[in-house]
């Protein structure tokens, strides 16, 4: 697939020919196998090392400090593709997102991914695609390579100013990316619109719900883990904010306040993350106590129900 079929000039909305922009005349880069196809004022963010611009744009300060601390994140992670059948990640999206909608696509269906980091999901899940992977993270761009098939494409680019063309793509993917956006809405509506009619965004997005015990807590438990700018997702305002863009086929809740206690306080202690990608067993023992705690306790108290939803929008 070539990128001027789906993508379009950052800065202008210009038409891409031999990623060179028809009306401003910029040319974007390759570097590393990754289109640098970014706006001018993040052009900066090509580069290996990222400099600070200095910058008075509140949007390049979100993305510089987020970058800050995903780059060394991606460098020092193992690079590996989820499985359908075990990892909480993997199960679960294979579960409720992709089987979902897989035969309801064309053959080599166009999939683009916002904030795609190392592809790792597409690459255990997706199956065959004219595949883009986006994402402001070189260091992630380049680590999914080893894990993507030589024709996919790996875009560097701003999901908030998100360069690709309405009706685009035939699936759009969106998994855990929102709540790190510095506008999540305006991001969210690029995306809507890529889809073409009668095509899917799934979505997998941490939502804003009250803090367990809050009213003895300053500060969050995994606030140590998170990157600089933790965003708020409200559920009630996603929802409707599709609902207005599209159909929404399937919602459904998960990561109750009980599981990530389990991962938190036994997988993390005991750094157990590689046997439980590798374990259906543990998966689906963790999958049913998350379940059972989100509709029981959940459902009593807000603050006690899932932190998470995985969504299937289909376009009108």
């Amino acid at each position: 697939m070539n990128l001027s079929e789906v993508a379009c000039c950052p800065d202008d909305g210009g038409a891409l020919v031999d990623l060179r922009c028809s009306s401003c005349g910029r040319e974007f880069p390759v570097v590393d196998g990754v289109v640098a196809l970014l706006p001018l004022r993040l052009a900066h963010m090509a580069a290996a090392t990222v400099p600070s611009s200095g910058s008075s744009d509140t949007h390049v300060q979100w993305v510089e400090d987020e970058m800050e601390w995903w780059n060394p994140w991606w460098d020092r992670q193992p690079t590996f593709a989820h499985s359908p059948v075990s990892g909480l990640r993997g199960r679960s999206r294979e579960r409720n997102l992709f089987s979902r909608v897989r035969r309801r696509l064309p053959p080599s269906p166009v999939v683009i991914e916002l904030g795609a980091g190392d592809s790792r999901t597409a690459a255990g899940l997706l199956g065959p695609a004219r595949y883009v992977a986006t994402d402001v993270s070189s260091a992630a761009l380049r680590a999914g390579r080893a894990l993507l098939p030589p024709d996919a494409l790996s875009v560097q680019c701003d999901a908030v100013a998100w360069p690709f063309r309405a009706a685009s793509a035939d699936l759009v993917l969106i998994l855990g990316v929102l709540h790190h956006l510095s506008d999540w809405r305006a991001a969210l509506d690029r995306a809507c619109r890529t889809v073409r009619p009668g095509g899917f965004l799934l979505l997998h997005e941490a939502v804003t719900k009250p803090r367990v015990l809050s009213r003895w807590r300053s500060r969050g438990v995994d606030d140590d883990w998170v990157s600089p700018h933790e965003g708020d997702v409200p559920r009630s305002e996603l929802f409707a904010f599709l609902s207005a863009r599209g159909v929404v086929e399937r919602v459904r809740g998960e990561e109750s306040p009980l599981r990530f206690a389990l991962v938190r306080y036994l997988v993390h202690r005991f750094d157990w993350y590689a046997r439980l990608e590798r374990s259906r067993a543990m998966t689906i023992a963790f999958n049913c106590v998350d379940q059972a705690f989100g509709r029981t306790l959940g459902r009593l108290s807000p603050s006690l129900g899932f932190n998470e939803v995985t969504v299937v929008w289909r376009a009108r």
